[in-house]
């Protein structure tokens, strides 16, 4: 889809020649010759490419540049039709610069101007032809316009939902095999690691049980250091098999990793507290609220542009509750984006809630909050 909106950028980029050229032939073979249009035809040629061909990432980004590109683009159109009404061909490529060029409102006041051209050739009806661009001409260019803007802001909106489900589908996936890697380490830790605890602390008993010159007192000391041996290398397993983030760190510890990591790749302040007492909790329920904080603040730094945001993870008697707040533009809570509902998906599972409070231009409020039992 993307290729396919290139291929579509560069035929509007180019038809400005097509039509350049036509209106360059029907001059060179109907009248006679002069060399102003040709220079004007030449530098028209290398205006355009400089500033539409050789800079596309300026295209309706880049307003000021723009501007003086649309600028040049009409007057050195209306030299052309002082010397010769032949380049009226290449007036109704202006229409189209105006919308590849200008953003916003400003594509339209662009349409506007444009129209005026036809009022440059010497000869023309002042009366009739204001009246055929106001009435047809002009706004049959808006209308088009209008159009290919909607159609081009639905392609990107599909663009971009398709990207956000080939994140989300790619994060769960990660997710069921983080949940499954937890769900092992913790049969591992239940059954392998307890059993292996119970066979030293045996082993022990009967080795202070065995008097010192027994030869059984050497096999049991040789079991009880090979099983010792044994779950440390079990216990080394299980810590491995915990997420990266929260592997070598506290759940706290790893949501202040990911604010420090979030603030130095934005550069926005963001304040985060910790507070009640820290406790291990479920696998499952630390990924969980890691990844509601890291949604939370992509969020914040994707959509809202917020200038502040404060991280609080607060451990209470049983729950373990995180508050992510912004004072970024805000949205309607009740248009979800995908990572929103991923989250209150993911927390649902777990038996928690997701409270998500915000209004256009009031910032943004995400609240989680976990069974820590």
């Amino acid at each position: 889809m993307v290729e396919q909106e290139r291929r579509w950028n560069l035929v509007w980029a180019l038809a400005p020649y097509g039509l350049l050229a036509v209106a360059t032939g029907v001059y060179l073979v109907s009248r006679p010759v002069a060399p102003v249009p040709l220079v004007v035809v030449a530098v028209l040629a290398v205006w355009h490419w400089w500033f539409v061909m050789a800079h596309p990432e300026w295209w309706e980004r880049r307003v000021g540049l723009m501007l003086l590109y649309f600028a040049g683009l009409l007057a050195a159109t209306a030299v052309l039709l002082l010397h010769d009404s032949a380049f009226v061909i290449f007036v109704p490529a202006c229409y189209g610069l105006a919308f590849l060029a200008l953003p916003g409102w400003l594509a339209y006041a662009g349409v506007v101007v444009v129209s005026g051209l036809w009022l440059v050739p010497q000869g023309t009806d002042i009366g009739a032809t204001l009246l055929v661009n106001l009435g047809v001409t002009t706004p049959m260019a808006v209308l088009i316009g209008w159009i290919i803007r909607v159609m081009e802001r639905e392609v990107i909106r599909r663009r971009e939902m398709n990207e956000r489900l080939t994140v989300l589908s790619a994060e769960n996936a990660r997710l069921q095999v983080l949940e499954e890697r937890a769900r092992v380490a913790r049969e591992m830790h239940d059954t392998v690691a307890q059993g292996l605890t119970g066979i030293v602390t045996q082993l022990e008993v009967a080795e202070e049980l065995t008097s010192a010159g027994d030869p059984v007192r050497g096999r049991i000391a040789t079991a009880r250091r090979l099983a010792r041996d044994n779950l440390v290398e079990v216990r080394r397993s299980i810590e491995a098999l915990r997420p990266g983030p929260l592997r070598d760190a506290r759940l706290g510890e790893a949501v202040e990793r990911a604010v420090v990591a979030w603030r130095e790749e934005h550069g926005v302040p963001v304040h985060c507290t910790v507070t009640g007492d820290a406790r291990p909790l479920s696998a499952e329920t630390e990924i969980a609220v890691l990844r509601a904080v890291q949604e939370a603040l992509a969020n914040a730094g994707r959509h809202a542009r917020a200038q502040r945001v404060d991280v609080t993870l607060s451990y209470m008697e049983d729950v373990v509750v995180l508050d992510v707040l912004d004072d970024g533009a805000g949205f309607d809570p009740s248009v979800r984006g995908f990572g929103l509902t991923a989250m209150e998906e993911r927390v649902a599972l777990l038996g928690g809630t997701v409270t998500v409070e915000s209004a256009p231009g009031g910032g943004t409020a995400v609240n989680v909050t976990l069974d820590a039992r």
